[in-house]
C-alpha cells in the first residue's frame, strides 16, 4: 500500500461511482432497532469496497470502506470504539486478501489463455476466503460480545458460519463488478439486483435468528433465548462464571384482567410489565418472556443474599398500578429465585426450582421466596403420578386397594351398607387419600383411578352378594368424575357384568363439588337417578349452598360432617345444628348419615334425634373387604359392644344365640 494509490484511484470515474454505490449500499444496511449495535454487521457495501481492492489496490478499498463503517456506525448508533474495531477489523480482512493478491497477481481485465484464466479465478477466490478467515478471526480478538462466552473455539467459529457465508458470496460477486465496471460503467447498475438478493437473504437469516430468541409481543428474550443466555454464561472460564441466578415471575391476577378486559388490554398489561422490567434490570441481566404472563431474569449473581436483594429491587419496580382503559391497575408479580450452583448445574433443574420457589411465594403471598431444598413438591407430584399411572397400568393390587368402614342402622345394630375408601401403598411408602387426591385430581389420571376403584368396588359388592350379604356399597367421586359423559354407561356395564342391583351401588359427592357447575351436575345426577344408582351428599353443612342443593338435587342420603358430629356432646351449637339437619331430612324423606362416631354418648344423642346410620371407629375403621362379613355377623348377632347399650335396672337382655342368623 502506497499513499498515492488514493489520489490515482480518485482521478478515475469508476473509483467514484463505486466509491458512491458502497455508501449508498451502507446507508441501506439492515442493522437490528430498538437498541445500541454491539455485534457484527456485514454490509453490502463490501461487494463495492472490494471491487475497488481488485481494480485499484488497498488503499482506496480500506478508505471507502471505513467511509461506509461510520455511515453505518451512525445508523446504528454504534459506540465510537465499537466504530474503530469494526473499520480495523475490515482493514486486516483487506490486507490478508492484498496479500493473496500480490502473490497470485490476476490480471482479469486483459485476454490470456485458459491457464491464465483459471489462476485469475483461483487467486480472486483464495483471497475471498481469506478475507473471511481474517475477519472471522478479528472478530474473535476484537468483538467478544457478538459471540457465545466462553464454551470451544470450534463451537465460537460455528457461529460465524453465516456471516461467513455472506462474507464471502459479496467478495466474489466483486469480481464480476469490477469486470462490468472496466467494460461499461452503464452495466454496473445490473448488478443490483443479484446483490439485493444475496443481502435480503442474509437479512432474514439474521431475523430467524433474532425472532427464534425474541418474544414478538414484548420484545424481551423467549424461552429458547433464555436457555441460550444460560448456556452463554455457563460457557464461560470457571474463574468468571458467576452464578447465574434465575428469577421466575408470575403476574398475580393476570387471568382476571384477560376475563374482564379482553386480551387486548391483557396484552398491554404484559407490554407494560415488560417495559417496567426491563428498566429494572441490572446490569448484564437477561430477561425474557417464557409464556403467558410468566417471565424469567437472568443475573450474574451467585451468592444467594445477592440474587433475593437483586429480586427484591426488581419485585419494588415492577409492581405498582398500571392505566388501562381508563382503569387503574394493580400488578404485582411473585418471584421465585434459584441460584447456580446451590440449586442446581442444569437449567432444566433451575427452572424447576425457581417455579417451585415462585409457587412458594404466591402461597405464602411474600413477594419473593428462594429456593428452598427439600420442599420439591411439585417433583413428587409427578413421581406419584407416574407411581399411580403405572399401578393402574400393571394392575398392582398390593399400591392401590380398597378398605371399607361399615354403616350401621342406629336402630337395629345391624350394618347395611359400607363406605369404599382408597389406600394407597407406593414405592415411597403410604400416602393418605387426602394427600393422594390432591396430587392427581387435575389430572387424566384422577379418571383412571376413578375406574379402578369403581371395578373393585362393584365387582366386591357382586362377590358379597354371591355370598349371601347384601350391603349398599357408597363411592366417593368428585365432580369431574360425575360430569364425564362415560361414567352412567360405565356403571350400567359394571353392575351388569357383576350381578349387583343399582340401588347396591351409592355415589358420594361433596357439597362444594356440586357447587362448582350445578346445572351439569343436575343433568348427571338425573341420569343416574334413571339407572337406579344412589346419590350421598357428603361433608353437609360444610358449604354455602345446602338447603337449595335439597330443594333441587334428587338425594338419597344426607352424611352429617364429622366436624359438627364430635362436638355434639360438648356443645350445644354442634348438638342444635346436627339435630335440626337430621330433622329436616327426615321431613325430606332423606337418610342421614353421622360420620366420625367415636363414643357412645355421642351415639346415643344421635339415635334419640333419629339419625339413621353410624359410621366411625366406635363401630370400626375402614377393612379389608374380606373382615366385612365376619363383622356383619357380629352386628347381627349383638356381639359387637359398641352397638349394645347398657341394661337398664330389671331388664333382661335377649340371648345372642337365639337371635344369630347362623
Amino acid at each position: 500500500m502506497t499513499a498515492g494509490q488514493v489520489p490515482l484511484a480518485a482521478q478515475k470515474t469508476p473509483f467514484w461511482v463505486m466509491s458512491a454505490l458502497a455508501l449508498a449500499a451502507a446507508a441501506v444496511t439492515y442493522v437490528p432497532v430498538g437498541r445500541p449495535l454491539r455485534g457484527v454487521v456485514v454490509s453490502p457495501s463490501l461487494v463495492f469496497t472490494f471491487a475497488i481492492l481488485l481494480c485499484w489496490d488497498l488503499g482506496p478499498a480500506i478508505a471507502v470502506q471505513a467511509l461506509a463503517v461510520a455511515v453505518i456506525a451512525v445508523r446504528a448508533r454504534q459506540h465510537p470504539l465499537h466504530a474503530v474495531l469494526s473499520g480495523a477489523r475490515y482493514a486486516v480482512a483487506f490486507g490478508a486478501a492484498y496479500l493473496v493478491l500480490l502473490i497470485g497477481q490476476p490480471d482479469p481485465f486483459h485476454g490470456g489463455s485458459p491457464a491464465d484464466l483459471v489462476g485469475d479465478t483461483a487467486a480472486v477466490a483464495a483471497a475471498s476466503v481469506v478475507f473471511a478467515i481474517a475477519y472471522g478471526w478479528a472478530v474473535l480478538l476484537t468483538a467478544p460480545q457478538a459471540l457465545p462466552t466462553g464454551g470451544s473455539l470450534r463451537h465460537r467459529l460455528a457461529t460465524l458460519q453465516d456471516p461467513a457465508v455472506h462474507v464471502i458470496a459479496l467478495t466474489m460477486l466483486s469480481p464480476v463488478l469490477a469486470v462490468t465496471g472496466h467494460v461499461s460503467l452503464g452495466f454496473v447498475p445490473l448488478v443490483i439486483m443479484p446483490l439485493y438478493a444475496v443481502q435480503r437473504m442474509a437479512r432474514l437469516s439474521q431475523e430467524r435468528r433474532r425472532a427464534a430468541h425474541t418474544d414478538d409481543l414484548t420484545g424481551l428474550g423467549n424461552r429458547a433465548g433464555l436457555q441460550a443466555a444460560y448456556a452463554r454464561r455457563q460457557g464461560r472460564p470457571p474463574a468468571q462464571r458467576r452464578g447465574p441466578a434465575l428469577l421466575l415471575m408470575d403476574l398475580d391476577g393476570f387471568k382476571y384482567v384477560n376475563d374482564a378486559l379482553g386480551h387486548d388490554t391483557g396484552d398491554r398489561l404484559l407490554t407494560a410489565f415488560a417495559a417496567r422490567l426491563r428498566a429494572a434490570l441490572p446490569e448484564g441481566a437477561y430477561a425474557a418472556r417464557l409464556g403467558g404472563d410468566e417471565f424469567g431474569v437472568l443475573l450474574d449473581e451467585r451468592d444467594c443474599g445477592c440474587a433475593w436483594q437483586a429480586a427484591q429491587r426488581i419485585s419494588a419496580a415492577v409492581d405498582g398500578l398500571v392505566s388501562l382503559n381508563g382503569l387503574e391497575v394493580e400488578v404485582a408479580a411473585a418471584v421465585g429465585v434459584a441460584v447456580s450452583p446451590q440449586h442446581g448445574d442444569d437449567f432444566a433443574t433451575l427452572l424447576r426450582h425457581a417455579d417451585i420457589a415462585m409457587y412458594d411465594a404466591k402461597r405464602d403471598n411474600a413477594g419473593v421466596a428462594m429456593y428452598q431444598p427439600g420442599t420439591d413438591r411439585h417433583t413428587q407430584r409427578l413421581e406419584v403420578l407416574d407411581q399411580v399411572r403405572q399401578a393402574i397400568a400393571t394392575d398392582d393390587r398390593d399400591a392401590i386397594t380398597l378398605h371399607y368402614q361399615p354403616q350401621a342402622d342406629l336402630l337395629t345394630g345391624r350394618i347395611v351398607g359400607v363406605e369404599a375408601l382408597l389406600r394407597w401403598n407406593g414405592p415411597d411408602g403410604p400416602l393418605s387419600p387426602a394427600t393422594l387426591i390432591s396430587m392427581i385430581e387435575h389430572t387424566p389420571v384422577m379418571h383412571q383411578l376413578t375406574d379402578r376403584i369403581v371395578d373393585d368396588a362393584v365387582a366386591q359388592a357382586g362377590r358379597w352378594r354371591a355370598a349371601g350379604l347384601e350391603l349398599r356399597t357408597s363411592i366417593n367421586v368428585s365432580i369431574r368424575d360425575l360430569l364425564r359423559d362415560d361414567l352412567v354407561e360405565r356403571l350400567r356395564r359394571r353392575l351388569t357384568e357383576h350381578g349387583v342391583p343399582p340401588h347396591l351401588l351409592q355415589l358420594e359427592i361433596t357439597e362444594s363439588a356440586l357447587m362448582a357447575d350445578p346445572g351439569r351436575a343436575l343433568r348427571a345426577v338425573t341420569a343416574l337417578r334413571e339407572l337406579g344408582v344412589g346419590l350421598a351428599l357428603d361433608d353437609f353443612g360444610t358449604g354455602f349452598s345446602s338447603l337449595q342443593h335439597l330443594r333441587q338435587i334428587p338425594l338419597d342420603e344426607i352424611k352429617i360432617d364429622r366436624s359438627f358430629v364430635a362436638g355434639m356432646t360438648a356443645n350445644r351449637h354442634d348438638s342444635a345444628i346436627v339435630s335440626s339437619v337430621i330433622a329436616l331430612a327426615r321431613t325430606l324423606g332423606l337418610r342421614t348419615v353421622a360420620e366420625g362416631i367415636e363414643d357412645a354418648p355421642t351415639r346415643h344423642r344421635l339415635r334419640a334425634a333419629g339419625c339413621s346410620l353410624m359410621q366411625g371407629y366406635l363401630l370400626a375403621p375402614a377393612l379389608p373387604a374380606d373382615r366385612i362379613p365376619e363383622l356383619v355377623a357380629d352386628a347381627a348377632a349383638a356381639r359387637i359392644p359398641a352397638l349394645v347399650d347398657p341394661p337398664r335396672q330389671g331388664q333382661v337382655l335377649p340371648d345372642p344365640a337365639a337371635t344369630s342368623p347362623r
